[in-house]
């Protein structure tokens, strides 16, 4: 990631009041969704959601209803608290250590674009069930799911508690999990699941854990892939003309003031200052990771600290330095 999209280490808070603070998109997210379950809690059956709203894969690929992708993601079963219970408390776990991670914007772009892949996972898979296009999916477990699995990625050997009583290591946790949507989603492709087993979208589960995967095994975030893209020039040693060069040797400059002038440009100054970009990037990722492992800033070295503070200062540098 590069460093001018985080927004874990800087010093001020930056939006408005609404969308900022600490973890302000896990957030605003939660308030999104629980809003939505009580504005719908006695229209269960409201003619809107239903048809435009919660997601049918006959009216995303016949009809271009796209935005259902998105807009399935933030409804949920008014019939059940739990629903919506459960999928925020998992997000509220999970996604808080992640968007620290990743920063607000970095982690808004990842979880909408997860909640988008995971519906469209469960359409595609929908089209091959008996009844295609007669079912309607709603809910951010497959969003949620995708946040949980970046959070095992990089904590794979911490200790959870497996249906809240059993602990057990993080990336079993998760295998667990997708082990029985894996088994019930091809109950489901087989025409054997039947009951409230049958009205789970396991494909959207699967979908978003394949997304959280393929986005923290291929680092996709926004910011880094168009770091790729527009790297900047970087600085070049260009012997003088010759001209120049004669004109050196001509008038050289005393050697003592050569000396205190490389001493005292030494001096300005953190050591890091003359890191290139991706190294001090490189050495910033496990400072952070460090940081997340262990729950605060405590156990940083003094060099570790002195990472942090170089890479603030480029970050207000480089705001500094935009219209």
């Amino acid at each position: 990631m590069g460093i001018y999209e985080r927004e874990y280490y800087r010093d001020e808070s930056r939006g408005s009041a609404w969308f900022s603070g600490v973890n302000p998109a896990c957030k605003t997210i939660i308030v999104i969704n629980v809003a939505l379950f009580f504005v719908y809690w006695s229209r269960f059956e409201s003619p809107f959601r239903h048809d435009w709203l919660e997601a049918n894969s006959d009216a995303i690929f016949k009809h271009g209803k796209v935005w259902q992708l998105l807009t399935a993601t933030i409804l949920h079963d008014t019939r059940q608290i739990f629903h919506v219970g459960w999928n925020m408390l998992f997000l509220w776990m999970f996604g808080r250590e992640v968007e620290n991670l990743y920063g607000t914007r970095e982690f808004s772009v990842f979880y909408v674009t997860a909640a988008i892949f995971s519906t469209l996972c469960w359409a595609l898979v929908d089209r091959l069930l008996p009844g295609a296009g007669l079912h309607q999916m709603f809910g951010a477990s497959g969003a949620v799911m995708a946040v949980v699995t970046v959070y095992v990625m990089y904590n794979p050997h911490r200790e959870m508690l497996l249906f809240f009583v059993l602990p057990v290591e993080a990336w079993m946790f998760l295998a667990v999990y997708l082990g029985y949507d894996a088994v019930l989603l091809a109950q489901d492709l087989q025409g054997m699941a039947v009951g409230p087993a049958f009205a789970v979208a396991f494909a959207a589960h699967l979908g978003g854990a394949l997304y959280g995967f393929l986005f923290k095994h291929f680092d996709l975030r926004l910011g880094h892939l168009l770091s790729r893209r527009h790297r900047r020039p970087r600085l070049r040693i260009v012997s003088p003309p010759p001209r120049d060069r004669d004109r050196e040797r001509s008038s050289p400059m005393p050697a003592t003031s050569s000396r205190s002038a490389s001493a005292g440009s030494s001096a300005k100054g953190p050591p890091l200052a003359a890191f290139p970009e991706e190294q001090l990037d490189a050495r910033l990722d496990e400072v952070l990771a460090k940081i997340a492992r262990e729950g605060g800033k405590s156990g940083l070295t003094e060099e570790e600290h002195t990472i942090l503070q170089e890479a603030s200062r480029r970050a207000r540098d480089r705001r500094s330095d935009r219209p």
